[in-house]
């Protein structure tokens, strides 16, 4: 689960296994809108306030990688974190 509570992800390291599908439960805790955005894997998702959205994906390479607010000015604010991809 990845929350986001003002202008920060709750949890910003997120750590998973490679080749195995995983479900990303992502919260906005906030009375306005964010999104949840991972280039590497295509997903640029927008979240309503007080919306609960699932993502399931296999990441198959191991790595880390970037995922964000896409929403103006967000992850400029220090929006973002870091999915980890364990072999």
């Amino acid at each position: 689960t990845i929350e986001t509570i003002g202008m920060s992800f709750v949890r910003d390291e997120v750590h998973v296994p490679a080749g195995q599908p995983v479900t990303l439960r992502i919260v906005n805790r906030d009375g306005y809108a964010h999104a949840f955005d991972m280039d590497a894997f295509g997903i640029h998702l927008p979240l309503a306030a007080r919306e609960t959205v699932e993502i399931t994906l296999t990441p198959e390479q191991a790595g880390s990688y970037t995922f964000y607010c896409g929403s103006p000015g967000h992850m400029a604010a220090g929006m973002d974190g870091v999915l980890v991809v364990d072999e």
